[in-house]
């Protein structure tokens, strides 16, 4: 999961996009690499922290160890500011997803769409309103939706929706020629169906048995690797189907 966030994640791979060559691009990847291993590192350190002050029948639920040792650690002063610090973070982070999702939702949907037609002033009008689509369905998530476990999980599932297609499309089409649209269809149908499923039969009385018997981690292994046969397989059909045919 990890590999494809680095890969593939708007946010990540946006400074990437706008490198001027590939030189420059690999050195914004080596500059930053430091901050991804800290990023990933830092609440695991903080849960292995939470258990070594507060021990495992302190904790009770592991979902509360950080917090609990944060509130008994960190001195009152410093709470507050770390409060206002993670606020701050949630913030930027949530303005830069909303944007980078409502410019892919208009540049690589809409555009191709109007073919350019549209003048400025309606482009930014319909971006704004992408923006504020966004937020109403980040707020009722965030609100209304009932998990059915923890947060993490569900981002771990909700995001490989997205992150299954693009790692294997991004891999494929770098370092596979016969790679082609049938194949990166297939791939994008197969990574949008399976985690949907899975959310779905989670929610209903009759069938979250079978999700709680799969499982978020073994939905989201095969969602990859079917992600990788539906590319291979729809890339292979359309060279059986038009032979003569070897653009994508």
């Amino acid at each position: 999961l990890m590999t494809a966030i680095v890969l593939t994640w708007q946010t990540t791979i946006a400074r990437v996009l706008a490198a001027r060559d590939s030189a420059t691009g690999r050195k914004i990847y080596t500059g930053t690499a430091f901050f991804f291993v800290c990023r990933f590192l830092i609440p695991g350190i903080w849960g292995i922290a939470a258990l070594a002050v507060l021990g495992q029948t302190g904790v009770g639920d592991s979902l509360n160890a950080m917090p609990q040792f944060l509130r008994t650690f960190v001195p009152v002063g410093l709470m507050g500011l770390l409060v206002a610090a993670m606020l701050a973070a949630d913030m930027s982070t949530d303005s830069s997803y909303m944007l980078t999702w409502a410019s892919v939702i208009y540049n690589d949907l809409m555009r191709p769409w109007h073919k350019n037609r549209w003048p400025e002033w309606k482009g930014l009008l319909v971006n704004r309103l992408l923006v504020g689509l966004i937020g109403v369905f980040l707020l009722f998530y965030g609100l209304w939706y009932p998990l059915k476990g923890d947060l993490w999980t569900y981002l771990g599932v909700t995001g490989t929706i997205y992150l299954s297609s693009m790692s294997v499309l991004l891999i494929a089409c770098c370092y596979w020629r016969k790679a082609n649209n049938w194949g990166a269809t297939a791939a994008i149908i197969t990574g949008a169906a399976i985690p949907v499923g899975y959310l779905v039969i989670e929610q209903l009385d009759a069938t979250k048995h079978i999700a709680q018997r799969i499982g978020p981690y073994y939905s989201g292994i095969a969602t990859y690797v079917l992600v990788g046969v539906a590319m291979i397989a729809g890339s292979l059909a359309k060279a059986i189907v038009h032979p003569e045919r070897r653009e994508p």
